[in-house]
């Protein structure tokens, strides 16, 4: 924590109340998109794959998550 947030704290509570829930839920949410059935696709190519450590047509690592809708 920083000197910043505790002032942040000190002089508007709601709101630090606020963006302490949004990220709370933005985490909920990466946790749930990391689950094993995940594809990832390659920004560069756009080769899909279940591993997202390195595209293997690029070598490189450029892989995100798809969003499943």
């Amino acid at each position: 924590m920083s000197i910043v947030y505790t002032l942040k704290k000190l002089v508007d509570p709601v709101r630090v109340r606020m963006e302490e829930t949004e990220r709370k839920r933005l985490v909920e949410v990466g946790e749930s998109e990391k689950s094993e059935d995940a594809k990832y696709r390659c920004r560069v190519c756009g080769l899909e794959s279940r591993s997202n450590e390195y595209c293997p047509a690029c070598l490189a690592d450029t892989m995100e998550t798809v969003r499943q809708s």
